[in-house]
């Protein structure tokens, strides 16, 4: 039983496909090296040149682009390698368990769904205090992030043509159908990802994301780990007590 718990530990291969990408989307793979949040804002500095402070509109924007180009529409998911009880249990039952939500993780890999890649923008606002809140639609995550006391809206999963006035809450009014316009139209997001007639679903500010999903997967992690001793020690303890 040990040797069955402490195997997967070894195979760093996945339980499901692996998304492609659809050639669609902007894409570029050599941002792969940014593979930390910190590395993506040292990024976005430098081709910024600096001219923007981290916690105003313009500088959102600049990491706007850069995570439309890093990343490539799909879920990334843990290989059995970095957590295969996660891993097997999505594999099993479903319910996007081995889809990681945390930020560091989420950017090793180079394709990221809606709701990942609003975690990483997320976490960059969050480190340089500027207030956010997520959008719901009936198939689709987006953001929200605060400036000045106005709302504007972020997507860079499906990646909007949009300009700084049409992100505005004030011009859109949180109704998916006046989205829709902004989007290219060979991605399958603004029917099915908007529906029709439908309002976001508009966050707590500042919540966490996903903090059930990221207490299993933390809990998880260690437990693949570790859990092959488990069976072990029930079988030596004994032995050691009648000696």
């Amino acid at each position: 039983m040990s040797v069955l718990l402490l195997l997967p530990n070894f195979f760093n291969i996945t339980l499901e496909e692996k998304p492609g990408y659809n050639k669609i989307e902007l894409y570029d793979p050599s941002l792969s090296a940014i593979n930390s949040v910190q590395k993506l804002m040292n990024y976005a500095d430098s081709i910024s040149q600096k001219k923007y402070t981290r916690n105003s509109l313009p500088y959102a924007i600049v990491i706007s682009d850069v995570l439309e180009k890093r990343f490539y529409h799909g879920f990334s998911i843990y290989s059995l390698q970095k957590n295969w009880i996660a891993a097997v249990t999505q594999s099993l039952f479903g319910h996007d368990v081995a889809n990681p939500v945390n930020p560091e993780e989420i950017l090793k890999y180079p394709y990221a769904g809606c709701s990942q890649q609003v975690i990483v923008l997320v976490e960059v606002m969050k480190r340089n205090k500027v207030p956010y809140r997520s959008l719901g639609f009936p198939h689709h995550y987006a953001t929200e992030l605060n400036f000045n006391n106005s709302w504007y809206f972020f997507d860079t999963d499906m990646e909007p043509e949009m300009t700084t006035e049409d992100r505005d809450v004030r011009n859109w009014k949180h109704s998916g159908d006046s989205l829709k316009k902004f989007y290219h139209k060979n991605l399958s997001v603004a029917e099915y990802g908007f529906g029709n007639s439908q309002q976001a679903q508009v966050g707590e500010i500042n919540a966490k994301p996903a903090p059930r999903a990221s207490l299993f997967q933390n809990t998880t992690k260690y437990l693949s780990r570790l859990l092959w001793l488990f069976p072990l020690i029930i079988v030596v303890y004994p032995r050691k007590t009648k000696s």
